[in-house]
């Protein structure tokens, strides 16, 4: 997949593959955040006992959402800035790259908690429908975040000449 995913977007220039990354990954994990910080908020408190590792699985999502809420400030506010500015030239943006490796080194460690936790986003047996689709969403979040932080680390890179 990552190699499909890479052919499409070597046609785009440095400034299409950033406004591609703002626009779609963005966005999305914008609102799978917002989704799954209410499914946390209104999950029964049967299902919180019932399955205590919902305790951590929070926790680490809490994490994952202060890691991307920053990343993503830091992509548009920095990142994307700087993108512009170099377009045409050839500047050392190595520290983008490693600042984008070490944010996705951390999530994705999480993510593998989380992944473990809940026996691969699988649902208890008998678990309400807010953990189900706490459950779904969280898995989506990890699928759009690596896409993003992938293209971000391998595909920028590329198209700026870091």
């Amino acid at each position: 997949m990552k190699k499909s995913m890479q052919q499409e977007l070597k046609i785009l220039n440095a400034v299409q593959l950033m406004n591609l990354v703002s626009d779609k990954y963005h966005a999305s994990e914008k609102r799978n955040l917002s989704s799954l910080n209410q499914c946390f908020q209104f999950m029964p408190p049967q299902d919180m006992s019932n399955y205590p590792e919902l305790t951590t699985i929070r926790l680490h999502f809490g994490e994952i959402r202060k890691l991307l809420q920053k990343h993503l400030a830091d992509s548009e506010t920095v990142f994307f800035l700087a993108t512009r500015k170099n377009a045409n030239t050839s500047s050392d943006l190595s520290y983008l790259k490693d600042q984008v490796h070490s944010v996705k080194e951390e999530i994705s460690k999480r993510f593998s908690e989380i992944s473990t936790l809940t026996h691969r986003y699988k649902a208890p047996e008998g678990a309400s429908a807010w953990t189900k689709l706490c459950y779904a969403l969280l898995h989506d979040l990890e699928s759009d975040t690596n896409h993003h932080l992938f293209v971000e680390e391998s595909i920028f890179p590329l198209k700026l000449g870091a």
